[in-house]
């Protein structure tokens, strides 16, 4: 993060740097509120064939960016993705961006032809990104999202824990008064 001035905190850098094992490099990752913004955004390098196979929604719009490696020209697309969106299966075969309203199933998004690296960028307009619908936690980890289920889990954990403390409290207060 940039200096403690007026505006620092909107600079961001490490802070959001990942490495998340099945991209080719690293990535930027800002899915839980980090960019104090309506948006999340999550930035990587596809270099090799791969699958995100859980169809899902959520209640926001997104936006998913196919975009081919070579700064010096990012219309060079050496990839072929399927992708489906609301049932119907589309082929990319150049630079694209997908524009997802909110509540529309998409996935499965599969990279069949990978000849030169890619750019996968997904911009979310939600403050926090959270996999959607049902089954949410395999939805989560196989997305690679596991720290936010831990985190979700703690604080589960934790409220289960503080209520188990107050019932045992009243039971001794109770006991206690019987005697």
């Amino acid at each position: 993060m940039a200096a403690k001035t007026k505006y620092g905190k909107c600079f961001h850098s490490r802070d959001l740097n990942v490495r998340i094992p099945y991209y080719g490099g690293p990535s930027i990752v800002a899915h839980k509120g980090e960019l104090d913004a309506d948006c999340s955004i999550g930035y990587h390098c596809i270099s090799k064939k791969m699958s995100f196979d859980e169809p899902h929604s959520h209640p926001f719009p997104e936006m998913l960016c196919f975009i081919g490696g070579d700064p010096e020209n990012i219309n060079d697309f050496g990839a072929e993705v399927e992708f489906t969106i609301g049932g119907e299966t589309h082929k990319i075969t150049t630079p694209t961006v997908v524009s997802i309203p909110g509540n529309v199933e998409h996935c499965p998004i599969t990279f069949t032809k990978v000849t030169r690296p890619l750019i996968f960028l997904e911009v979310s307009l939600t403050r926090i990104w959270k996999p959607g619908g049902r089954n949410a936690k395999k939805k989560a980890d196989k997305i690679n999202k596991v720290d936010l289920i831990k985190k979700m889990t703690k604080k589960t954990t934790a409220k289960k824990t503080t209520a188990k403390k107050a019932v045992a409290k009243k039971t001794v207060k109770k006991a206690a008064k019987k005697s």
